[in-house]
């Protein structure tokens, strides 16, 4: 006999589906703002206007703050199902719900859980990208700044008093073998 929690009954209670449908709701409408606001990011980072790039940041600051709330409401569902369920949290997953679902509930269920995959994924896909743009942009602005007159070019081969570092490691030599 288990003593570590109530037994479950036959299937979820309805408060339970409707809970995690609620939330499921709430992170698909935050992975679809999430994809918006990447989509927007490479445009902002060519973008001189200090107006636009402030608002951009508070957008960011808006969807953290909100992925934060997001995440504590995940917790509170996912605590209440395991209890409920009798099983660690770290167990709690669209395929563990199945067999305590109704039809009904699996036929809500299922495209949730694919419509949440589908919009991780292109999150996934598009987070590389961006993260691509931004580090070539970065790369290029820093080699226009290098080539500026007046800039010291960046050098490893004089030290901060101006002599010349002769390590040998900083010199190739080009030879064949």
């Amino acid at each position: 006999m288990n003593n570590s929690g109530p037994v479950p009954s036959q299937y979820l209670e309805p408060t339970h589906l409707h809970d995690l449908l609620r939330h499921v709701d709430a992170e698909e409408i935050s992975l679809r703002n999430t994809l918006r606001l990447l989509q927007v990011i490479p445009a902002m980072s060519q973008s001189s206007n200090e107006g636009e790039r402030r608002d951009m940041r508070l957008r960011i600051e808006q969807s953290l703050q909100h992925a934060a709330l997001l995440s504590q409401n995940r917790l509170r569902v996912m605590l209440a199902l395991a209890r409920f369920l009798s099983i660690p949290v770290a167990d709690v997953s669209f395929s563990a719900l199945l067999p305590y679902s109704s039809a009904a509930a699996i036929q809500l269920l299922i495209p949730a859980r694919r419509r949440l995959q589908s919009l991780v994924r292109q999150v996934s896909a598009l987070v590389q990208s961006v993260s691509w743009v931004i580090n070539e942009s970065q790369r290029i602005y820093l080699t226009v700044f290098e080539s500026l007159p007046g800039t010291a070019p960046s050098s490893n081969r004089y030290d901060a008093s101006g002599q010349k570092n002769l390590n040998p490691a900083l010199f190739r030599f080009e030879t064949r073998s």
